[in-house]
């Protein structure tokens, strides 16, 4: 029995850091969106006494081992069989977009579906939060604010309906290394008080709030240290914006950016012009779950 799941991409609204927690991992505030670019994950089972996995993918640069984080969803979800995973990739690797979160999410949501005994989605969210902070997310899908190291969400108002270009150009960017990076321009992060208030502005119960009012409220910490050492970020954001986009903002811990437009037609023609530089770029839109 086969079953596929759209694993779709996540972008961060707003990025901050409240604290260095004692373990090393860091405390964020996020206001996490999903959106309609998506792999397409296509899990299959078959039941007997030994779990054997298997994995394909359409991008030759994936690991197809157990070093894949769709491939260690398989592995720790409690089922006995044969599992195969083939995905088709389009989300960008290394950009900040949730793409192989969103990958293990689609495969314990399609190995939930396919077995006589299900999680509940709490228990499916806790087994994914083993996997990474991104996961329990990926598994909602939606508009959610996240805390703690990611793992705690809390629903939020949906963003307002517009067009989102995604690019992404050059080198990426190492999570870890972003994150030391913030420790030593921060101080670990010693008294630092996160802009809070920039997210309450984005989860204000108004969905019909001009899209660049809205804008104004977009904060990501990591463009502070990801953009003096990553040019392109900063020359993606001016090709969004100089084509039309309300605002651009770095993802994650980058390297991809999105842009927000309110006119379809000018996304287009930014895609085109991001394009024309040698960025890959997609066009894309809001999920409201």
């Amino acid at each position: 029995m086969n079953i596929s799941v759209k694993a779709y991409a996540k972008i961060n609204l707003f990025l901050d850091i409240e604290s260095l927690r004692e373990d090393g991992y860091h405390n964020i505030l996020s206001l996490m969106q999903s959106v309609s670019l998506h792999d397409t994950v296509t899990v299959g089972f078959q039941a007997s006494k030994e779990k054997e996995i298997s994995i394909s993918c359409s991008d030759p640069s994936v690991p197809c081992d157990c070093k894949n984080l769709a491939y260690k969803a398989a592995d720790i979800y409690p089922i006995s069989g044969k599992i195969s995973i083939a995905i088709e990739k389009r989300i960008p690797m290394s950009a900040g977009l949730a793409g192989g979160s969103a990958d293990a999410a689609a495969v314990l949501v399609a190995l939930n579906s396919l077995s006589e005994s299900p999680m509940s989605i709490d228990d499916l969210k806790a087994l994914g939060n083993k996997l990474g902070a991104d996961v329990p997310f990926c598994i909602e899908s939606g508009s959610y604010v996240a805390m703690g190291t990611g793992d705690i969400l809390k629903k939020a108002p949906s963003m307002p309906n517009c067009t989102i270009v995604i690019a992404k150009n050059g080198e990426g960017m190492s999570t870890p290394s972003a994150y030391r990076a913030l420790d030593e321009k921060y101080n670990r992060f010693d008294g630092y008080l996160p802009e809070a208030q920039k997210l309450d502005s984005l989860i204000a119960p108004d969905n019909n709030i001009d899209l660049g009012i809205y804008s104004k409220g977009l904060f990501n910490i990591f463009e502070s240290v990801v953009e003096p050492c990553r040019p392109c970020v900063t020359e993606l954001k001016r090709i969004l914006v100089s084509n039309g986009a309300q605002a651009a903002m770095m993802s994650g811990s980058g390297t991809s950016v999105f842009g927000l437009f309110d006119n379809e037609d000018d996304a287009k023609r930014a895609v085109e012009a991001l394009q024309d530089c040698g960025a890959v770029a997609h066009l894309c839109y809001p999920i409201k779950k």
